[in-house]
């Protein structure tokens, strides 16, 4: 809208001084991730774009990956990191691969739903990856929990650890997860969420390491049939972003990311929760759920001590650290 005004006194063949009130076009921020249509994580990032463009009063808007172009696993860290997109989901196995200490969150039987619905816990979780990763060129903006993840296979076979011992399981990527299945005596293969469907069905895998919403979305037809050991492993999406672009934003867009960040953080618990829903979904939809008796969970416990052994005598301070804040989980 243009408003016309006139200087008093002046003569009618004076040009009237225009001003205009429009806003400036919004900034458009790019967010690439690789979760699938249909998962349970997917509303949240909808509700990160809605808040960005809120907190900033519509002087940024958020696309979620561009042209509707994946990148899966490490290609969409790897993009935020190359200043190719603003804002990156990813696995924090990808992290993890960038910066190893960063592996703390998916060690196993460590920061659980119990740890993690205390908000303090939740807040010194983003404190020290912050620290972490800074170095790096990203900012960690703040994470959403992935999943308590679980097994999946073709068959309802596996009871015992003995009975995944050889069995080719997908991982998400390196690190952590394939040692963990290694000390359990399978053969870890990683893909990416999106590719998991088509190289199940052609016959690279025995079993699927994922979480209630990739299970459901990508193998249930193939792998109907759940196995959950709790605790065995959380993971974790982590909010990173270029940190020059960052940096570059004006304060007040700044803290919108950022809060939308801390917004995203905050719905652990919802999200645990959602978890069950699909599953319990699954289950109504033919599929079965065996979740592992304390005494088995045990046993499986044994078989991977030394993950979190290693990882700690490798990250000695930080391990201080985790300990200092409450985060050090062990036995």
């Amino acid at each position: 809208m243009a408003l016309v005004v006139s200087a008093c006194g002046s003569s009618p063949a004076s040009q009237p001084e225009t001003i205009t009130d429009e806003q400036s076009p919004a900034t458009t921020v790019t967010l690439v991730h690789d979760i699938p249509s249909g998962h349970p994580r997917l509303p949240y990032f909808d509700d990160f774009a809605e808040s960005v463009n809120t907190s900033s009063q519509g002087r940024l808007t958020v696309e979620i990956n561009p042209n509707g172009e994946i990148l899966a696993g490490r290609a969409s860290l790897d993009a935020v990191r190359d200043g190719r997109a603003d804002l990156a989901l990813v696995n924090m196995t990808h992290v993890e691969a960038m910066e190893p200490a960063a592996g703390f969150m998916n060690l196993p039987f460590a920061l659980d739903d119990t740890a993690m619905a205390a908000q303090q816990n939740r807040t010194a979780v983003y404190e020290v990856q912050s620290g972490l990763v800074r170095p790096h060129g990203v900012e960690f903006l703040g994470y959403m929990r992935g999943a308590d993840q679980l097994l999946a296979f073709p068959a309802d076979d596996v009871e015992r650890v003995e009975d995944i011992e050889g069995k080719r399981i997908r991982v998400a990527g390196g690190g952590i997860y394939e040692r963990l299945m290694r000390d359990l005596g399978a053969v870890p293969v990683a893909i990416p969420i999106p590719e998991i469907k088509d190289r199940m069905q052609r016959g690279e895998v025995d079993g699927v390491f994922t979480s209630p919403g990739g299970w459901t979305t990508q193998v249930f037809e193939s792998a109907p049939h759940a196995v959950q050991v709790p605790g065995l492993m959380y993971i974790s999406y982590a909010l990173i972003a270029n940190k020059d672009w960052f940096d570059s934003l004006p304060d007040a867009d700044r803290d919108a990311v950022a809060a939308a960040g801390a917004e995203l953080t905050e719905q652990w618990v919802q999200m645990a929760e959602d978890d069950k829903a699909v599953v319990n979904q699954a289950v109504a939809d033919g599929g079965s759920y065996r979740v592992l008796p304390d005494d088995e969970v045990a046993r499986w416990k044994a078989r991977v001590s030394g993950v979190s052994d290693d990882f700690y005598s490798s990250h000695s301070s930080l391990a201080d650290e985790l300990q200092r804040r409450g985060l050090r989980v062990t036995g």
